[in-house]
């Protein structure tokens, strides 16, 4: 039996207001700043960058021993004062100890119920499709049923990537993340909230219809192999040098691993001011989504990199206020030109 609109629009509420539940609740909320480092189910949780660090150390040993490396301090390479002290990583640090304190308690909740809507909405769609149907049937109980999990939320991750480039009025709000002179750790919290509200609607449709489908035809529910209660694919995908996207280690998987995972370089050149690496490496974990979408780039050998955007002044991204606000008032303004652009035949016709 379907459950009433009054049930749902409950649940949806219940979602909202988590956070405000009790007053433990509400202070572990506001606790994300904290949280983001001791939890394992954070991107940048204590193993997570301990083990990069590790990587970064024998990437350091190996570059010496070649001569690539002038640095004589595995500390000062590590953690340079020109990265780490510079003004755009400075932005970092306030951006994300606010922007993590509130997630939890205003947007995380909405982004949440969002995420479900559309993604109850897509798999109603689709649940009831012969094909579907088919295809539940031949990978259930099958081990081919987490790996087309990974693959659909990978696809998720790379396909709303793709469009927050492509589409100009999410480019601007994709902006303050590109906006980052310098790449450390944090940078990968350097997002506005519209983008993670986009993120989630993606993948709330695109990683969960797949799930759901597989339930409604089968009736067994899709699980996943855990390390320390995380999902084991996550876990050691963020275990293996995922810090070092974000950072000045040049970590290259070679020609051939680099066509099938995007190395922690690749990441790097994405983030490139070159013209020859614009809109190049969307994917988070695979690389052969940007194969199938022309905008693969596997570095040959190491490469001189600047980072930041070349459409916008250096300073617009400095301040928290900007990195939040900036974003709405360009959409803002390509709004009214492009609604100006539309009416103003019509105007003039009259």
């Amino acid at each position: 039996m379907r459950p009433s609109t009054g049930t749902i629009l409950d649940k949806l509420a219940g979602y909202l207001l988590t956070p405000f539940d009790s007053l433990e609740v509400f202070l572990a909320s506001i606790a994300g700043a904290i949280t983001a480092f001791t939890d394992l189910r954070s991107r940048t949780g204590w193993l997570y960058l301990l083990t990069s660090f590790a990587i970064a150390s024998v990437v350091y040993a190996v570059g010496r021993k070649r001569g690539a490396i002038e640095q004589n301090s595995l500390m000062r390479f590590l953690f340079p004062r020109e990265i780490y002290g510079q003004r755009s990583a400075i932005a970092d640090y306030k951006f994300v100890a606010i922007d993590l304190t509130v997630k939890s308690v205003l947007y995380t909740p909405l982004i949440t119920v969002v995420s479900l809507l559309v993604y109850k909405a897509a798999s109603g769609l689709v649940g009831g499709w012969p094909l579907w149907q088919s295809a539940a049937g031949v990978v259930a109980g099958s081990i081919a049923v987490p790996i087309l999990a990974v693959l659909a939320a990978d696809f998720a991750l790379f396909f709303y990537h793709y469009l927050m480039h492509k589409v100009p009025i999410l480019w601007y709000f994709h902006q303050p993340h590109h906006s980052a002179e310098v790449l450390t750790p944090l940078t990968v919290y350097r997002q506005h909230p519209v983008e993670d509200l986009l993120y989630g609607m993606v993948a709330g449709a695109i990683s969960g219809m797949g799930a759901t489908i597989y339930t409604i035809e089968t009736g067994k529910v899709v699980t996943v192999p855990t390390i320390f209660e995380v999902n084991v694919v996550q876990f050691l995908f963020f275990a293996f040098a995922f810090q070092l996207r974000h950072s000045h280690v040049w970590l290259s998987y070679g020609p051939v691993l680099s066509r099938i995972f995007i190395s922690p370089a690749q990441h790097q050149v994405h983030h490139s001011r070159d013209p020859r690496h614009w809109n190049k490496n969307f994917g988070f974990a695979f690389a052969f989504w940007d194969a199938l979408f022309r905008s693969l780039y596997v570095p040959k050998a190491r490469e001189v990199l600047s980072f930041g955007l070349n459409d916008t002044d250096p300073g617009d991204f400095l301040t928290v206020k900007k990195l939040y606000f900036l974003p709405f008032v360009k959409a803002a303004r390509l709004f009214r030109a492009q609604a100006r652009d539309v009416l103003s035949p019509i105007l003039m016709r009259k």
